[in-house]
């Protein structure tokens, strides 16, 4: 049976997802040496292990709190909304965590709301635009 690990808590602050070449790792600074010289690097959190030095990296993230809403209060990470002409939203119609799911409900309820505005987006992030039964593009 699986069981799930800090269900109800966030994760410590010092942690960061970090990405240096496509490669996500969680880690922690820390100050170090490399090479004879003193450098402040990302460390893996499951090791230990240098990770990159700090500011050679590509990006960094907070880490995931768990259970946590958006700041729209959705529950999915993508949602599609019907929004009226000004682009205030009137109603949430769908969502789904993934963007293939999310590109398959938006391309079937283009159709069924054809005389409405439908958007598809990520957090404040729009993504796609429908009126009149067709995708703007």
């Amino acid at each position: 049976m699986a069981r799930v690990l800090y269900a109800h808590h966030s994760y410590p602050s010092h942690l960061k997802l970090v990405c240096l070449k496509g490669d996500w790792q969680i880690c922690f600074q820390a100050n170090g040496t490399l090479d004879g010289r003193r450098i402040r690097a990302w460390l893996r959190n499951v090791d230990g292990n240098f990770v990159c030095e700090v500011g050679r990296e590509n990006q960094i993230e907070d880490m995931p709190e768990f259970e946590r809403l958006n700041f729209f209060g959705d529950k999915f990470h993508l949602s599609i909304d019907e929004t009226d002409e000004a682009g205030k939203r009137t109603s949430t119609l769908a969502g789904a965590n993934n963007i293939h799911a999310a590109r398959a409900a938006f391309d079937a309820l283009v159709p069924q709301y054809a005389s409405r505005r439908l958007i598809l987006r990520e957090g404040a992030r729009i993504l796609l635009v429908a009126k009149g039964g067709k995708i703007e593009g």
